[in-house]
This record gives structure tokens, sequence and C-alpha cells, in this order.
């Protein structure tokens, strides 16, 4: 779940801000007597900081400079520079009655242009603490999805580019899964793992594009593991079933589309496109692989595969949920795509991962807010409020038995080659083209 924010200060603390601008006014009162030139850097520092959205590490660098300086000049001297303004201070204070020389403030920063510079070695190091604890105490007051979100550095930008031309390339294949893309503010890559997708996978959003791609991108990583992979498509759309064949021409594997016998497919670790083209017969389909799994589950072999069916819209929950609950116990785990707000609100509690890409019902994105976690979710659409989600973006909710994240990234589509037409076929002289999965 999302970090909530936590108080230092208990929030039903008897005058609670009538405490905290006391020790506010206390701070500054202490910086003006000994530590000048740190107040004034700390507050630099901070709107620095706030504006920029860099993370906090961002500070070393003026703490390395200060204490770069504070070497060069010797320790001794540093700490004797800083001291001087607040024996000035203090000393100014000190000579004659208290409530005069606090008639006159500005008495006690006479000369400043001389000792307040001697200040800045030590003062360099200290600001940036002070602001560090600044942004710690902000992050930590605040909750972790109202956070704005931190601007990516220069290695992230590198690393976030290297990622995305990776998978542009094909590899989408990780050590534990696959990749869906990279995450823009650290620039690592987004993975889904398999004993993750065991669960079930759910992909949700408006645009039936998004949702496909992403998809996807699971589908090709299954494919190049040599993962059995059985497609339902209740709409038989023929850009699914082109799509599959590049991904299969690509990663040698064949192709079946009139599947009478499913455990051939697991034998074989081949693909087969079921293309139901009706609601019924796309319920008889998952009814054969049920069959199929409790044959896996007497022989105790596991299927090692995949069942994917894009645009489940059409089918009722009750021919999903046994494909869903038994599917990771076989082998057979199941993902789904849907633009349907109805089904995503109904389906999102019964899997182990959700990939949520940008919603128009500010009601279904709440309901799966409850259900993931990604309380961060919104709607977007006309007189709402813009979706914190942009085209393109998704955020991966994992609900496993070992892995429990709530995780942002940026959709980057793999590419595969297209196949290459034979001469007689087309009457054109073969080119090769890239096709997006």
């Amino acid at each position: 779940m999302p970090r909530r924010a936590r108080h230092l200060i208990p929030l039903d603390l008897p005058h609670r801000r009538e405490v905290m601008a006391a020790c506010a006014v206390l701070l500054v009162i202490a910086h003006l007597l000994v530590a000048q030139l740190t107040l004034g850097l700390a507050v630099a520092f901070t709107v620095i900081g706030g504006a920029s959205r860099w993370r906090l590490w961002w500070l070393a660098l003026p703490a390395a400079a200060g204490l770069a300086w504070a070497l060069a000049i010797g320790p001794a001297q540093a700490a004797a520079g800083f001291a001087a303004g607040s024996a000035h201070v203090l000393d100014y204070l000190g000579q004659g009655q208290l409530a005069q020389r606090l008639g006159h403030p500005l008495g006690a920063f006479a000369g400043a242009g001389d000792w307040l510079p001697r200040q800045l070695p030590i003062a360099l190091i200290s600001g940036a603490a002070e602001a560090a604890v600044i942004g710690w105490l902000g992050w930590l007051h605040t909750d972790e999805l109202a956070l704005s979100p931190r601007r990516p550095g220069a290695v992230a930008a590198i690393r976030s580019g290297l990622a995305a031309a990776l998978i542009r390339s094909g590899s989408v294949v990780t050590r534990e899964g696959c990749a869906l893309g990279v995450d823009p503010a650290s620039g690592a890559v987004v993975d889904l793992r398999w004993r993750e997708i065991a669960g079930g996978v759910l992909v949700a959003g408006t645009a039936a594009q998004e949702v496909t791609v992403t998809s996807l991108q699971v589908v090709h990583a299954a494919l190049r593991r040599r993962k059995p992979l059985i497609v339902i498509d209740p709409s038989a759309d023929a850009v699914i079933a082109g799509a599959l064949s590049v991904a299969c021409t690509a990663t040698g594997t064949r192709l079946q589309t009139a599947a009478d016998d499913l455990g051939q497919v697991v034998r074989e670790r081949s693909a087969a496109l079921l293309r139901a083209g009706s609601p019924e017969v796309a319920v008889r389909a998952c009814a054969a692989i049920e069959a199929l799994g409790r044959n896996l589950r007497r022989i105790g072999v596991d299927g090692d595969g995949l069942v994917w069916i894009p645009g489940c819209d059409s089918l009722p929950a009750a021919a999903l949920v046994p494909l869903i609950s038994g599917g990771g116990a076989v082998g057979l785990p199941v993902l789904m795509t849907t633009t349907s707000a109805a089904v995503a609100r109904e389906l999102a509690g019964l899997v182990g991962v959700v990939i949520i890409h940008r919603l128009a019902d500010p009601t279904v994105a709440a309901d799966l807010a409850g259900v993931t976690g990604v309380t961060g979710v919104a709607a977007a659409g006309p007189g709402r409020r813009l979706a914190p989600l942009a085209a393109g973006e998704f955020t991966l909710a994992v609900h496993a038995p070992r892995r429990r994240l709530v995780e942002r990234g940026r959709l980057v589509p793999a590419r595969l080659p297209a196949p290459v037409a034979r001469p007689e076929q087309s009457g054109r002289p073969p080119a090769r083209a890239e096709a997006p999965i």
C-alpha cells in the first residue's frame, strides 16, 4: 500500500500550531545568533530544491564543496571563521544593558561584510544538511501519492533511453519475467515476473491500443521463453491475429488456428489462436482450457504456458473465474485486457496483477484504487481534473505472495521484424519492414 503521511508532532496535540510556531521562532533566533549564513543558505537550498523537484541527494554537491573548501584552508581556520560571526553578535549583546541592545538589533550585525563570508565553508555543509532535513520532513508529512513527481536527473534520462532502446529492439525478456516499459523517474525497467503472472493479470484502460500493446509485451516474452500460448479472441479481430502471427514468426513458434487438441499445444510448446467470434463460442473455449487444466493436474504436469484473452469484455465472469483461480496451479495463468469500466471493476479483485492505463470513468478509478491501492489513479474528461497518467503511461499494481508494489511506468512497445513476402505471392520484390507488437 502507498505510504501514508506521518507527523513527528501528533496532530491531536493540544495547541499544536502554537507549539510549532514557537519552535520555528526559536530556531530562527538561534540561527541569527550563531549561524547567520547557514539560515540563508538553508532557505535558498530549500527553495531551489522545491522549484527544481530534484532529489535530496543533490544537496551533497554544496556540502562536498564546503568540505573541500574547509579542508583546503584548514579545519581550524574554517571553524574560527564560522565562529567569528556568533562571537561578534554575542559580544554585542553582552555589552551594556540587554534591553538597550535589543532596541538596536542591527548593531549586532555591524561589519557583517567582513565576518559573514568567513562562515561560508562550514555554512555550505550545515545549510545543505538543514535543507535535507526540511525536505525529509516535507516528504514524511505528505502522503506518497500526493507528492510531486521528482524530476529525473541526467543519469536517469540516459538509463531510461538505453532501456527504452533495448525494449524497442525486441528485448522484452528479463531475468525473472518480461519488460513492460521504463520508469521515467529512475530509468529502471518496469518488469512483470512470471511467478506474479500466476495469479492472473488484468490490463485495463480506456484506449484499446494501449491495453493491447501492453498485453502483447507479455505475450511476446512468453513466446521468447518457449511457453505454450493459447489465445481466445472473442471478437475474431484481424489485428490481433496479425500481431500474433508476427510474434510467432519472429520467435519461430508454430501457430495453430484450428487447434482441436489443446494438449498438443502444451506438448509442442506452440501457440493456438481460437477465434471465437461470439461469446458462446468463447465460453466453450474457456471450458476446453479448463478441461485441459484438469487433465494436467491429473497427470501431474505443469503447463508452463499462458492463456491470453484480449477484449474479455463480452465474456461472462462465470466463465473467467475458474480460469483465473485454477490457471496458476496448472501452469496456465490468464492474461486479460478490457476497456469496459464494469468489467475492470468486476475482475480487478480476482487477479494478482492489475495494469492500469488512463481511465475515463471516475467511479471505476476510485474502485480500482480501493482494490489495488493505487489511490493516485484518477479519471480525466470534460470538466474533470487531469489524470496523473498521461498517454502511454501505466500503473503496475502487484499483490503477489512475495511482492506487493505499486509502480508507475511509461510503455515502450517492442518491435518485431515483419514476415518477408515471397515474390511469387505478392508480385513485388521482397522487403523487410517492422511491425509494432
